[in-house]
């Protein structure tokens, strides 16, 4: 228990030290009012999602693989900003999960104006395998795993969003 804790408060201060232009951006403060996943918002989500990508390096870093974790945080933040407004900008959840992927580019060029192409491919394919476009990158794969194992602990843990608060706070 006491390692997971390092941990978190390790990936915390990465998260901090990495994305906080991004934290700090008005786009993630309608992030963080809007509901994801029953249970937490989507700025709660892109946070645990750079927590469990960040958590998926250090394991992968131990087998001498390097993973570029500054670019995993950003990928992570920025990945589902494209569907702020959802209830407004999309007609179902169906047309959400194909067109949001895109539309977070879009809005990652925003925040992250030296974005480099293989970032915005990893926001754009983070919903493989519902959608067609496949990550290419390792980040890639990390923000899609990521993403997937952080969606079902939203679902299942009705303390998501408290966890939140050490970083924010």
């Amino acid at each position: 228990m006491r390692r997971k804790i390092q941990r978190n408060h390790d990936n915390d201060i990465l998260i901090k030290r990495y994305g906080s232009d991004i934290l700090d951006s008005e786009e993630f403060e309608v992030a963080l009012a809007q509901t994801h996943h029953h249970r937490s918002s989507v700025g709660d989500h892109s946070i645990h999602t750079a927590r469990a990508g960040l958590t998926m390096c250090s394991l992968i870093n131990k087998a001498g693989i390097h993973i570029d974790l500054r670019k995993v945080v950003r990928i992570s933040l920025l990945h589902d900003l494209g569907m702020l407004g959802r209830d407004v900008r999309y007609r179902n959840n169906n047309e959400c999960r194909h067109l949001h992927p895109a539309n977070s580019a879009e809005t990652a060029r925003k925040l992250w104006t030296d974005m480099d192409p293989k970032s915005e491919r990893a926001i754009m394919s983070h919903m493989w395998p519902l959608s067609d476009m496949r990550p290419n990158s390792r980040e890639a794969v990390i923000l899609c795993l990521a993403d997937k194992v952080t969606a079902i602990g939203d679902r299942c843990n009705p303390k998501s969003r408290k966890i939140v608060s050490s970083i924010l706070g």
